[in-house]
């Protein structure tokens, strides 16, 4: 059976001198894994550039293979190739979604809400002009919800300290328990109940968006040490 599907890149790591391997996250068939042979070789029609991380395209593969790796009949990219070299801000961004994302995903099923959500979260990065800087924060909020943890917005003037546990705001604070301090949950709280940026210092959304990270490490087994958080919060102003 020929497979036609939208897909997204989430690893590509090289096979002996001249192949990649390829995980790609599709729409109808969830996770699939490909070799693409040659990719390193001029006038090749698959090439290695087309599968940067989060790339989205248009693939058909054959699905007769019993091998869990199958070939790419046809690859076509949605969009100009474009890696952002110029636009480190972006890049860095979406090494940080690529990153969380291929270990959140590694045994992901069909999920076509999912699949919706990643593409229209992608976008967003590449669309957005001026600061960014919240970008990451939002993702990871969003992202919670579509996984079912999404925080509680139970702030109030008592409940003033979020719990990275617990998922909501809670009356006490306990130091280096997994409490957000009394200024980062307020923060995190403004981000919960308003979608206009917020224009908050470097350092605070720096410290929140790695209260997040921490989020999901509690959440999930499959995230431990996320390698691009420090290289974004460096290039994030």
């Amino acid at each position: 059976m020929i497979v036609s599907t939208p897909g997204i890149v989430l690893r590509a790591t090289k096979y002996g001198d001249t192949s990649l391997i390829v995980k790609i996250f599709t729409r109808q068939q969830g996770n699939q894994s490909f070799i693409v042979k040659n990719a390193f070789r001029k006038n090749n029609r698959f090439a290695a550039s087309y599968f940067t991380p989060l790339a989205q395209m248009d693939i058909s593969y054959d699905d007769h293979s019993k091998s869990t790796l199958k070939y790419l009949k046809d690859v076509s990219p949605r969009r100009a190739l474009n890696p952002l070299y110029y636009e480190p801000a972006k890049s860095s961004i979406l090494l940080f979604y690529n990153e969380i994302l291929y270990k959140l995903l590694m045994e992901a099923g069909e999920d076509e809400a999912l699949f919706a959500f990643l593409q229209e979260e992608i976008d967003k990065v590449h669309q957005t002009q001026g600061n960014l800087a919240e970008l990451p924060l939002r993702f990871l909020l969003r992202l919670s919800a579509v996984l079912g943890y999404y925080p509680e917005d139970n702030y109030s003037l008592r409940n003033c300290y979020f719990s990275l546990q617990e998922c909501q705001f809670q009356p006490l604070y306990a130091e280096n328990a997994g409490y957000l301090t009394a200024r980062q949950s307020e923060y995190l709280h403004r981000l919960l109940s308003d979608e206009k940026p917020l224009h908050v210092e470097r350092d605070m959304r720096v410290s929140v968006l790695k209260q997040l990270v921490t989020y999901f490490q509690m959440h999930n087994e499959q995230i431990r040490k996320v390698e691009s958080l420090d290289i974004l919060s460096t290039v994030l102003h």
